[in-house]
């Protein structure tokens, strides 16, 4: 959304962006539909992960949801695809059927999970942890647009739910797991030690496009009808809608952090925010409290580590806006 927010639409690689971004959408929709369904399961039977990632050597991999039980573990993978779906077996893909007749072609979800699964455990036996057999699911989000097929070969559906389905796909796969492997103690263990070594990938999302900074257009931007603002007399003053704001520079600060590089100077901030003097720049940097670097003309304004960047940006904007 950040990239997109700066981006031109006139620019060659706007429609892949904004193509990527649907799917990006659609997948955490997918998430979310599946995170709503598993809090429902009983939780002195089941430890719940979401959205795991963790890393094997040079290999990222994540897990939309993580079952851990006593008796086994269970990688469940959420999928939000509309249209008409057949699995096919010869080419171990997923077939989509378009309304007009085309079809799309899609990773057989039952070879991601495979995959997933073969990661998980050589990542447990790595941290001596494999003391649970691990099994998964393929979770469809519940919709009239999604509709799952056969196309007459014989394909295992074991494994594949759509909606509140879940549940009995759930009990089916208990079933088949009944011996404790783990006391309590040690599956609680288990979770929090996964949660420990929780490792997001770093995406460099410009280079992920073929992108520079000078592809972007910087500038502090109306929240109201996302014009160019410009600054006078320590007010953001929108020409085309007339709006006005205080700390409409904080976003686009934030954005830089996160977009370009997670440091600022001076002179970076003067130019992507089109201040008129390195003064006035300066005042808006000290106001923000970020952890800094250096001194006078080499000082090196940091952003907040982690949640704690979104935490402050937000706390920042509230306190200001009283």
């Amino acid at each position: 959304m950040t990239l997109k927010k700066y981006l031109n639409r006139n620019h060659p690689t706007y429609p892949e962006l904004e193509k990527d971004l649907a799917k990006r959408w659609a997948g955490y929709w997918g998430e979310a539909a599946l995170a709503n369904y598993v809090k429902e399961l009983p939780q002195e039977k089941y430890l719940i992960l979401h959205d795991l990632q963790l890393q094997l050597y040079d290999t990222h991999f994540q897990i939309d949801t993580l079952l851990i039980a006593p008796t086994h573990s269970l990688i469940i993978e959420a999928k939000n695809i509309i249209g008409t779906l057949y699995f096919d077996n010869i080419f171990n893909q997923l077939i989509r059927i378009n309304p007009d007749g085309t079809e799309d072609s899609f990773e057989d979800p039952r070879t991601q999970c495979r995959r997933l699964q073969s990661l998980l455990k050589r990542w447990l036996i790595q941290h001596n942890l494999h003391l649970l057999p691990i099994d998964y699911l393929i979770f469809f989000k519940s919709t009239n647009k999604t509709i799952l097929k056969t196309n007459g070969t014989t394909i295992d559906t074991s494994r594949i739910c759509k909606g509140r389905d879940l549940f009995s796909k759930i009990e089916g796969i208990e079933k088949q797991y009944k011996q404790v492997k783990i006391q309590a103690a040690k599956w609680k263990e288990i979770a929090q030690y996964l949660v420990n070594q929780h490792t997001p990938q770093q995406v460099d999302i410009l280079q992920e496009y073929g992108l520079t900074v000078n592809d972007l257009p910087w500038g502090v931007l109306c929240q109201d009808c996302t014009h160019l603002m410009h600054y006078q007399k320590g007010i953001w003053q929108c020409p085309k809608c007339h709006s006005v704001s205080k700390d409409a520079h904080i976003e686009a600060i934030n954005d830089y952090l996160l977009l370009i590089k997670p440091t600022i100077t001076n002179q970076e901030c003067q130019t992507i925010l089109h201040l008129p003097t390195s003064d006035v720049t300066r005042r808006i940097l000290i106001s923000l409290n970020l952890p800094t670097t250096g001194h006078t003309k080499s000082r090196v304004y940091h952003q907040w580590a982690g949640d704690k960047c979104y935490q402050f940006i937000e706390e920042k904007i509230i306190t200001q806006r009283r």
